[in-house]
């Protein structure tokens, strides 16, 4: 069992007892998503068609943020989320009780199996059940969220081979976001093309990572 914990910022997050880590930073959980996610990665864009693979698809946090704040950005978004755990629906609702304006909106984001959900006009999301190892991408994308469990404790999901499927099925111009900033994982994504900056992280954490496919 997971257990839920309210960080600095007044949002929620997840003890994972099986990683021995939380999903999101306890010096809040929100403030980081919007840090590393939204403000590296979603508002590079505007006014456009674009894709979006996260993996670590976790609790659900990134990907409502990106609804959310894609209001502003009138972005057209297919949201591809990837995960092979199931969080308990009570701790989803705890997590997100703080929205309050859309609850019918917001409960789609829940992960229970594989599925195709239109969130609105503009935002179809495609949640799937899948082992990272297993998983092969069949289309292309501008923008990676890559939100794992550290290296330390799934060295797997961060391997040359996983690191380079996904790399390689980025758009040109397109960006990978990751709160790692290892200097193997840099190097991995320098490897595969990738032009690699730190950028200051966010509370907590001194460096985060957006690298851009050239």
């Amino acid at each position: 069992m997971d257990d839920l914990i309210q960080t600095s910022d007044g949002s929620y997050t997840l003890f994972s007892e099986r990683f021995n880590q939380h999903f999101h930073s306890i010096n809040g959980a929100k403030t980081e998503s919007l840090h590393i996610y939204i403000n590296l990665g979603l508002k590079n864009f505007k006014n456009s068609k674009i894709s979006i693979l996260e993996i670590g698809y976790g609790t659900g946090l990134n990907a409502i943020l990106t609804y959310l704040h894609n209001t502003d950005l009138n972005n057209l978004i297919f949201y591809h989320g990837i995960d092979n755990n199931i969080i308990p629906k009570h701790s989803f609702d705890k997590i997100f009780s703080f929205i309050t304006n859309n609850d019918d909106e917001i409960e789609k984001f829940y992960l229970s199996g594989t599925q195709d959900v239109y969130i609105s006009d503009d935002f179809l999301l495609h949640k799937e059940l899948i082992d990272f190892n297993k998983f092969i991408p069949t289309k292309n994308y501008d923008i990676i969220y890559f939100d794992a469990f550290s290296p330390e404790v799934q060295p797997d999901m961060w391997s040359y081979a996983n690191l380079g499927k996904i790399i390689n099925s980025l758009n040109q111009g397109g960006i990978f976001v990751t709160y790692c900033v290892q200097g193997k994982i840099k190097q991995t994504l320098r490897d595969f093309g990738l032009n690699v900056k730190r950028y200051p992280g966010p509370p907590g954490k001194r460096h985060v990572l957006r690298a851009t496919k050239i």
